[in-house]
């Protein structure tokens, strides 16, 4: 959804381009590819990104998190992960959630609503803070 968000007007231009060449769709193999690429990427992104986020969402099992100053320890199904705070490259604060980036193309996810006590929240917050 967020790729959407920041390129719509991308699938915009090429759409608008394709509806242009239509009166030289079968004259001109440029103008014919233009036409045939114009339409379909934009639909091709768009089932690839909906059977990517069902994959996705199925992967997405309960999880229990905990941490303290210098480890964050995350249960899933029996395994626990420990993963030491200072290897958190990035922080990025949504209005629901944060994204603990590990690596460019790893990161977890933090509901904001998965802890009981404020005083744990303020813990947390001050914690991903300091690393950002």
């Amino acid at each position: 959804m967020t790729r959407f968000r920041k390129s719509w007007w991308i699938y915009l231009l090429l759409i608008l381009v394709a509806i242009l060449n239509l009166n030289k769709f079968k004259t001109d193999s440029f103008s014919s590819f233009i036409v045939i690429f114009g339409f379909c990427y934009p639909l091709f992104i768009t089932v690839y990104l909906y059977f990517w986020s069902l994959s996705n969402n199925s992967l997405n099992k309960p999880i229990h998190m905990s941490f303290d100053n210098s480890v964050l320890i995350i249960e899933s199904e029996g395994t626990e992960s420990k993963i030491p705070i200072s290897n958190i490259q990035k922080v990025i604060n949504y209005k629901q959630f944060w994204l603990l980036y590990i690596s460019k193309g790893q990161f977890i996810n933090v509901n904001k609503d998965i802890f009981f006590k404020t005083e744990d929240y303020k813990n947390f917050t001050s914690l991903i803070n300091a690393t950002n």
